[in-house]
């Protein structure tokens, strides 16, 4: 173990800014000088959130090759005759995280392309690389309508999330009018009264979930001069999509009459049509930036399904990152609780310590992985372009970190080049942040204290 020096850093006496009741694992090593400089309750297991991603990226590029795409393609046993096809359609999944409905009608219009004018068969989806829930373990249940919280099926499209426009420009007395785009195959309704802004604190608005992808808005509004969004995570993704399928056909007009039918085992056939999503580089490069969660979870259960040659859960994505973790970067997990590749359960349990091994061996091997311009960077991009405690000299532009937000976690992992040129590698956990009655303007002001004191030490020690 590298000696813990007597640096000035005193992770307890920067704590004070932090409010009352809030726990931190932190942990800081100068990587040129194999030493750590500061640590904190860093064996303690916290919730990574979103720093989760750090593991399913350096796992996707282990075990999935540079140019490993996701495809989605048409397939049929049967054959085209007199401008038909004489039998059944499939169309194969394997969880393309960025698959648009465009994408699907440039696919579909290649069987026009091929002559074919009508299916006479079936219509069969080939979803069997995922199997089991297709949300982790953990998630919260009051945000699964949320779509940060879309399901990452094996039939993903547009992010498996739709929107609907609210009208609530209307007398106190009448209601809201729901608007639904006309492209969406699903349905919203509720009655939502107008009512004054004092009587609208007391019933929140809502949304309740039934089956075959219909919504229920409940509670009521203040009176609104413009019409607003709301978005709403796609709860039967195999159903959405079988809908818009049918939807696109008949705007080529390929005639379809015939069932779709959602079999367990994996299809076969002679290959119609495809479509390869980008390069697993660009969806990683976009997961961290952006933190991306479905497609992290579509990766998480690819690496399964790919290094166990089987349908893949939650579960078995779990048991595949951290074995091949182990196994290929020396990464001890103890008793690290791992349920998804995106950090958004609420079960996922891991220490500073095991993270920043995770970030050792990323440095390590930097020339085989190219993962360090796949973080976002401090003032610059991704989810840390306008984080408030780094947007000044010289942390600006000199921290690359994955950042983790849930409610109550403000977390952070990654690299900075210290005032000496020296690679520090950082791992911050921040669990059970509150601030409590303070509004969303005010509540961050103490971790963004408290984080531009830790990293202007961390950026002067030597």
């Amino acid at each position: 173990m590298p000696q813990i020096t007597k640096a000035d850093i005193s992770i307890p006496t920067l704590m004070n800014t932090l409010p009352d009741g809030t726990a931190l694992g932190f942990l800081a090593k100068n990587l040129d000088e194999n030493r750590i400089i500061a640590n904190y309750q860093d064996s303690n297991l916290m919730l990574p959130a979103s720093t989760q991603k750090i593991l399913t990226a350096l796992v996707a590029k282990l075990v999935l090759q540079e140019q490993f795409q996701f495809e989605t393609s048409l397939l049929t046993t049967a054959k085209i005759q007199n401008n038909t096809l004489k039998g059944n359609l499939i169309i194969k999944f394997t969880g393309d995280p960025d698959f648009t409905s465009d994408q699907l009608y440039k696919l579909l219009s290649q069987l026009k392309q091929k002559g074919i004018h009508k299916i006479s068969g079936d219509l069969i989806l080939d979803t069997a690389v995922f199997i089991g829930h297709d949300r982790g373990l953990g998630w919260i249940w009051n945000d699964l309508t949320m779509c940060f919280n879309s399901p990452p099926s094996a039939a993903n499209i547009d992010n498996n999330c739709f929107y609907v426009e609210l009208d609530a420009n209307q007398p106190i007395g009448q209601l809201a009018k729901i608007n639904i785009p006309s492209k969406y195959p699903i349905q919203v309704f509720g009655r939502i009264p107008i009512v004054n802004k004092n009587e609208a604190a007391f019933c929140q608005l809502d949304v309740i979930v039934h089956d075959n992808n219909r919504y229920q808005l409940k509670g009521c509004l203040a009176p609104h001069n413009k019409s607003f969004g709301l978005s709403f995570a796609v709860q039967d993704p195999n159903a959405y999509i079988a809908e818009i399928i049918k939807r696109q056909l008949a705007r080529l007009n390929i005639e379809f009459k015939g069932k779709i039918l959602q079999p367990h085992n994996s299809q076969k056939g002679d290959i119609l049509a495809q479509h390869f999503s980008k390069p697993l580089p660009e969806l990683i490069k976009k997961m961290l930036k952006k933190s991306d969660n479905q497609i992290a979870d579509s990766l998480f259960r690819t690496i399964a399904f790919h290094y166990y040659n089987r349908p893949a859960t939650f579960q078995l994505g779990a048991k595949a990152v951290e074995q091949i973790l182990s196994s290929k970067a020396g990464i001890k997990f103890k008793n690290t609780i791992m349920a998804d590749g995106s950090g958004l359960s609420r079960h996922n349990l891991i220490s500073a310590q095991t993270m920043l091994q995770a970030l050792e061996y990323i440095i390590q091997n930097e020339n085989s992985l190219h993962l360090l311009d796949s973080f976002p960077i401090a003032g610059v991009d991704g989810t840390l372009s306008g984080r408030g405690s780094m947007i000044k000299e010289p942390l600006v532009k000199n921290i690359s970190a994955k950042t983790g937000a849930l409610k109550g976690v403000y977390n952070l992992a990654g690299f900075m080049t210290n005032k000496y040129g020296q690679k520090v590698a950082f791992v911050q956990f921040i669990n059970g942040y509150s601030t409590g009655s303070l509004d969303q303007k005010t509540k961050r002001a103490p971790l963004v204290q408290f984080e531009n004191k830790l990293y202007n030490a961390l950026y002067q020690e030597k």
